[in-house]
């Protein structure tokens, strides 16, 4: 299956779904599709032939909206059962974030409690045991309507200032796990 077509069925899915009506509702940002050691934010343009594979690990990034308020969600797929433990890590770390949020809390004990978590876990490659670290200049992120990335980061690492999450506000938790540097 070629990238294009995923993310082309996606978003006509997304449409769909919404009722796509111009600014009022419908696709957030152009769906990103990420292959293997591509953490975020990849996107096939017209005629580019890249193909799913069996071994891959594809990282799905897209984004709905109505009337401005923006769901921005994302979810991996791998269908060789070796990047389980990978998948695992970042869902349990992503799955913390979550829970850490709130009124009053600091951006900063998100990212080191994500850390903690993401960091916990092992993942044992082609006989070689590699630990799953935070891919550190990736972050969550405010949403406003119609603004994705409304000014503050939620980091995935320890360390970043003090700044606090505010009654009314919205968050994309995104953790990004990778066995690589």
């Amino acid at each position: 299956l070629r990238m294009i077509d995923i993310c082309e069925g996606l978003e006509q899915m997304n449409r769909d779904l919404v009722e796509a009506d111009g600014l009022e509702r419908g696709i957030a940002f152009p769906t990103g599709c990420s292959l293997n050691n591509v953490a975020a934010h990849w996107t096939p343009n017209g005629g580019d032939e890249t193909v799913l594979h069996e071994d891959d690990v594809c990282k799905i990034d897209f984004g709905t909206h109505v009337n401005g308020r923006i769901i921005d969600c994302a979810f991996t797929v791998a269908f060789n059962p070796r990047y389980e433990p990978l998948m695992n890590a970042v869902r349990e770390a992503t799955n913390t974030g979550i829970r850490e949020a709130g009124i009053d809390v600091r951006l900063c004990d998100v990212g080191e409690a994500i850390q903690e978590v993401m960091e916990s876990h092992e993942v044992e490659l082609d006989g070689e045991m590699y630990q799953v670290k935070c891919v550190r200049n990736l972050n969550g992120h405010s949403i406003e309507p119609y603004r994705i990335h409304a000014g503050k980061s939620v980091p995935i690492v320890r360390g970043g200032d003090g700044t606090k999450m505010e009654e009314g506000e919205f968050y994309a938790i995104e953790t990004f796990g990778t066995t690589g540097r």
